[in-house]
This record gives C-alpha cells, sequence and structure tokens, in this order.
C-alpha cells in the first residue's frame, strides 16, 4: 500500500511540474502579465505538438488565433506567441472571428488611436489585441498613457521608434530600428512615435491591458 501511494504521489508531482522548455521558442519579452516568445525552427527540426501551461495568443502571417491553456499548438517559423501570465475571462471576438462560433462584437480602438489603422481583434476582460498597419513613409505617435500598450513588430515589418520623456524636443529621445518580433514597450511618460521605413505596410500586434471600457 505504500508503494502505491508513494507512486501516485510521483504520478501527482509529475504532472504539476510545468511543460519543458521548447527549444525552437525565444523569448523576446516577459513581465507579469505576458510573456512573448518568437518561433525559429530552422535548425530543430519539423514542429512537434504540444502543449502551454497558459492561455495564449499565436500570430502567424496575417492571422491572429487564440487557444486556451492545454490546448494543443504545433508553430510554424517566425511565429509570434503571447503567452497569457494571468487568468483570462470574458473572452469575446472584436470583429473578427479568432473565436469559432462566437458572436462578433464590434467597436473602435480608444480616441488615443484617432487616426490610426488599427482594428481590434478580440479582447478578455483583461487584455485587447488588434492590428495596426502604418504605411510606407507614414508616421504615428503614441501618445503617454497611465498603462502603456505593447506594439509588437510582426513578419515583414522594418520601422523605427523614437522615444522621448513627454514635453522634450522632438530631436531629443532614443532611437531603434524594429524587426519583426520586436516589442515596443515605453514608461508612461514618455511619447513614442514609429516611422515606416519600408515599402510595404508595417505590421504590429498591439496588447492593451485593462479589459473593455476602461
Amino acid at each position: 500500500m505504500r508503494f502505491v501511494t508513494l507512486s501516485l504521489m510521483g504520478i501527482s508531482y509529475m504532472a504539476a511540474q510545468p511543460a519543458a522548455p521548447e527549444p525552437r521558442h525565444h523569448t523576446v519579452y516577459e513581465d507579469a502579465r505576458v510573456r512573448i516568445l518568437e518561433v525559429q525552427l530552422e535548425s530543430q527540426g519539423p514542429p512537434t505538438p504540444h502543449r502551454h501551461d497558459t492561455a495564449f495568443v499565436w500570430v502567424s502571417g496575417s492571422e491572429i488565433h487564440f487557444s486556451r491553456a492545454d490546448a494543443l499548438h504545433a508553430e510554424r517559423d517566425n511565429e509570434v506567441i503571447i503567452e497569457l501570465l494571468q487568468p483570462q475571462t470574458g473572452s469575446h471576438n472584436v470583429c473578427g472571428e479568432i473565436l469559432t462560433g462566437e458572436y462578433l462584437h464590434c467597436h473602435d480602438p480608444g480616441p488615443e488611436w484617432l487616426g490610426a489603422n488599427l482594428q481590434m481583434q478580440f479582447e478578455t476582460e483583461q487584455t485587447r489585441f488588434g492590428i495596426l498597419q502604418i504605411a510606407p513613409n507614414a508616421k504615428l505617435a503614441v501618445p503617454p498613457t497611465d498603462v502603456p500598450p505593447l506594439l509588437i513588430a510582426l513578419e515583414g515589418t522594418e520601422a523605427e521608434t523614437v522615444s522621448r520623456a513627454n514635453g522634450a524636443s522632438a530631436g531629443s529621445g532614443s532611437r531603434r530600428t524594429l524587426k519583426a518580433a520586436d516589442v515596443v514597450h515605453y514608461p508612461a511618460d514618455q511619447v513614442t512615435e514609429i516611422q515606416n521605413i519600408g515599402k510595404t505596410a508595417a505590421r504590429f500586434l498591439v496588447v492593451e491591458f485593462g479589459g473593455p471600457g476602461e
């Protein structure tokens, strides 16, 4: 009986362990809310379906998807995965069918995105996701907010950012060149300007925190 009990305890302990790190995943950003991964398959062989310990959003090409924790997933090369490290409730579509069979609840982005080509795709009560596009040679100023969003450059994007303190001169600030899977994250008191330096539309996954209506 003791052997059986210890064996069951061992099985239970093993089942409770988090999934082993996936060698194809490259962490590009992490905080208490999200872990952002870039998938690199080059020398790792064909993808093997595996499970994530949390709910996650993944973007491949022009498609955005949502999967709940423990769903099997086989990645594609250069895919971007956003693991949602906090529980997510009240998930539903926003103008794009991310959750199959769920209703479409369309609404515009917040006023801070006025004039931007941002289409909201999906939201929970904690997080919102949208696709932002910036035309070639165009610029977009992302104003300071209490809870700044994350902007994740998607495949094919060539862009540059300049971030400066709110109220500082336009010539000041730090400059950075962006490529696919780079994450734009800035303090709440800064203004960030993004310029598309490529020949096609620059595309970003926008991740906002705070839930709908806030």
